[in-house]
């Protein structure tokens, strides 16, 4: 019972790491200004970098379940001969723009529910070990130990397929997790959709490095720390293995 505890326990840890590795680039506003910057997006749309980052901020909200929707976002966009100047009444993003994002707040709120409740089953989980008389710093430890690292091969792997064909793992990513009522509607187009040139196809590549790079990082400090703690218990007079 006691392993079966520990190893719960270790899951969770692994979900609040992979979720917070997600939530925190995308909420990361320094990182959109490093994008914004390297890309020259405010000058690709034709739009001041001050709109754009209120538009970010909005966009970010509403994603965050602050704002109730996309319509009523107003920018001033200069027309070009490669972005063609777009009116949809008084709003910066289409109809198409606006359903797309439907489905990716949903896939966040999504990502916020799981979240929270492995971090209350942890609480629950460990709670339990201390009423069953077992270390819960000790069953951590070794099962979050061989989790995390058990993970990390798999990402490895997962992320070398992913690496040899970015773009066909991110379409296979919207077919699995939109709504596939109308084929394809979440594909935006180059030069015509505001959105697609705000973010393409290199700044996922980013954030997907920035995510992988955070997961690395936290599994890599929480197996350093628990092998040292393991390492540690073992030493303790009448130390027992559970």
């Amino acid at each position: 019972m006691r392993w079966v505890m520990g190893y719960i326990a270790a899951l969770c840890v692994l979900v609040l790491i992979v979720s917070q590795s997600v939530i925190i680039p995308t909420f990361f506003m320094p990182f959109f200004r490093w994008h914004y910057n390297k890309a020259d997006t405010a000058d690709t749309i034709g739009i001041s970098h001050e709109d754009l980052m209120c538009i970010t901020t909005e966009l970010l909200d509403y994603m965050r379940g602050r704002r109730d929707s996309l319509e009523g976002i107003t920018a001033e966009v200069i027309g070009r001969d490669e972005l063609a100047s777009r009116v949809y009444g008084q709003n910066f993003f289409s109809a198409t723009e606006i359903r797309h994002m439907i489905d990716v707040r949903v896939l966040y709120e999504q990502l916020f529910i799981v979240r929270n409740v492995a971090f209350f089953l942890l609480i629950a989980l460990v709670l339990g070990m201390f009423l069953i008389k077992e270390n819960p710093l000790f069953l951590l430890s070794r099962c979050s130990r061989e989790i995390l690292a058990g993970f990390l091969a798999v990402m490895v792997l997962l992320g070398v397929i992913i690496a040899i064909d970015f773009e066909r793992s991110w379409d296979i990513f919207h077919h699995i997790f939109f709504r596939a009522d109308v084929e394809n509607y979440w594909r935006l187009i180059l030069f015509v959709d505001l959105m697609i040139n705000m973010y393409p196809l290199n700044f996922f590549i980013n954030i997907s490095i920035f995510a992988a790079g955070l997961v690395t990082i936290m599994s890599a400090v929480i197996i350093t720390a628990a092998s040292f703690y393991l390492r540690y218990a073992r030493r303790l007079p009448g130390f027992r293995t559970p």
